[in-house]
């Protein structure tokens, strides 16, 4: 049965966004190896705002090779949104309903390890949910 990490970037007084959703405060550092992380999954897991915001972004003109490459890395993934909105999107799988099902049977499907990231804050309920139905989760701060 495959893996489910959680992946968030989260201040130390335990915000994940500023009010208006800002994300300015989050760095990308090497000592972080992301990209180790990100070829350690297959799948991506997405709350809808976040989704729109990040699921589809594509980097400017300009960016550099190492940009362009970090989005073509995440965009290479399958994408799961869980959303009350049931919408048909070509790059994503929406699910609307039944996810504890769901989560169940992607769990099950293959090896490889699925990344649960972005979008917390509108997935809180989906978050306890997770915790519910897979007992045992630890959650160790990196400090």
């Amino acid at each position: 049965m495959r893996k489910i990490i959680l992946d968030l970037a989260v201040t130390l007084d335990g915000f994940i966004e500023g009010p208006n959703g800002e994300t300015d405060w989050c760095i990308m550092d090497d000592d972080m190896n992301f990209n180790e992380f990100l070829d350690s999954i297959d799948t991506i897991f997405y709350g809808r705002v976040s989704y729109d915001s990040w699921g589809t972004y594509q980097p400017e003109e300009n960016a550099g090779p190492e940009e362009k490459e970090f989005w073509d890395t995440i965009h290479s993934k399958n994408k799961y949104v869980f959303s009350s909105q049931a919408r048909k999107d070509s790059g994503a799988v929406f699910v609307s309903s039944d996810i504890a099902e769901k989560v169940t049977e992607i769990r099950l499907s293959r090896e490889k390890i699925s990344g649960f990231m972005a979008g917390l804050v509108s997935l809180k309920p989906l978050f306890i949910l997770i915790l519910l139905i897979f007992t045992g989760f630890q959650f160790t701060p990196l400090l």
